[in-house]
């Protein structure tokens, strides 16, 4: 199986197969490939603001098979701390295959991991953080910026 991270918000998904995120000649053999999602709004990263004191989902990374089939999740851990609130990760999450390079597996299920942000209350304007996600050898950074509302 070649498993492809997907990278989602709350109404968005992207996969992107086959280029890894380490090099451009992609990861060893024996390490399924982390794809890139691509920039801007096909990203599928929350762009709403986020309301200080709630917890919102920011962006679900889930692994899965060329026939769509749910892979384990790749580990994610925090990279760069925010400095307005806290990131937690909460697995299990069902989410939606919209888009692909392949074209398979748009409109199929897959459970991944949601990466949730909560601001503290009182706290207002940009906060970013960072995470890695490491799939076999292959791993991959994002970082993330949220905009956040009283």
């Amino acid at each position: 199986m070649n498993p492809t991270l997907l990278w989602r918000a709350a109404a968005l998904a992207l996969a992107v197969h086959g280029l890894a995120a380490c090099s451009a000649s992609g990861p060893p053999a024996s390490a399924p490939p982390i794809a890139t999602a691509a920039p801007a709004s096909g990203d599928g990263v929350r762009r709403n603001p986020v309301v200080a004191g709630r917890r919102a989902r920011v962006f679900v990374m889930a692994g899965f098979g060329d026939t769509c089939e749910s892979q384990p999740a790749p580990a994610i851990t925090i990279t760069q701390q925010p400095a307005k609130g806290s990131v937690t990760f909460e697995p299990g999450q069902e989410t939606t295959v919209n888009s692909s390079a392949s074209g398979t597996c748009i409109g199929a299920r897959v459970t991944g991991t949601g990466i949730y942000y909560t601001a503290r209350p009182g706290e207002t304007g940009t906060d970013t953080f960072a995470v890695e996600a490491s799939l076999g050898n292959a791993v991959t950074q994002r970082a993330f910026t949220v905009e956040i509302t009283e």
